[in-house]
């Protein structure tokens, strides 16, 4: 499997894991309205605090959301291949580590990804002007280099600034 697959794929556990959690939220939203206006209290008995579950219920949403945010967050710059995907990964990650079992899958495939070499192939670009890419007889700390561009066959041309002469 390619570099690209893993990102693309790392970021579907994201929001697989975003989906149940959200799943969760609603199931207990539903559980909260249920305990306040779907059950009859019988005869004598005092209702159930309907401001206490409403305020739990909410609270629990927010909870679950405020926890699911950093995956969703991370799944939509990896999909975007945006410069900061893996730092946004790897907060999601951890974050999702929590959620036992679907948090914590997410969390092992998305460390695997970005703590090994695989994610440099997807995010990582060579630049012309980095040391690895020019030949190892340009020395780039004692000249300055105007043009560096890339010749008709592929190779790297650098055409060095004339020094001024201050004689």
């Amino acid at each position: 499997m390619t570099s690209e697959q893993h990102n693309k794929y790392v970021a579907y556990t994201f929001l697989g894991y975003a989906g149940i959690q959200m799943l969760i939220a609603l199931a207990m939203m539903v559980f909260f309205f249920v305990m306040v206006f779907g059950l009859e209290p019988n005869p004598g008995d005092a209702s159930p605090p309907a401001a206490l579950f409403g305020f739990m219920g909410v609270f629990f949403f927010i909870f679950y959301a405020i926890f699911t945010a950093p995956a969703v967050v991370a799944a939509w710059a990896l999909l975007k291949k945006k410069p900061w995907a893996r730092v946004a990964g790897i907060v999601g990650a951890v974050v999702s580590a929590m959620s036992v079992p679907f948090g914590t899958a997410a969390c092992v495939y998305a460390l695997w990804f970005f703590l090994g070499e695989h994610w440099k192939e997807v995010y990582e670009t060579p630049s012309p002007t980095s040391r690895a890419s020019l030949s190892g007889s340009i020395n780039l700390d004692d000249t300055k280099w105007s043009g560096i561009r890339t010749g008709p066959d592929g190779d790297i041309v650098a055409e060095p600034v004339q020094k001024p002469d201050w004689r």
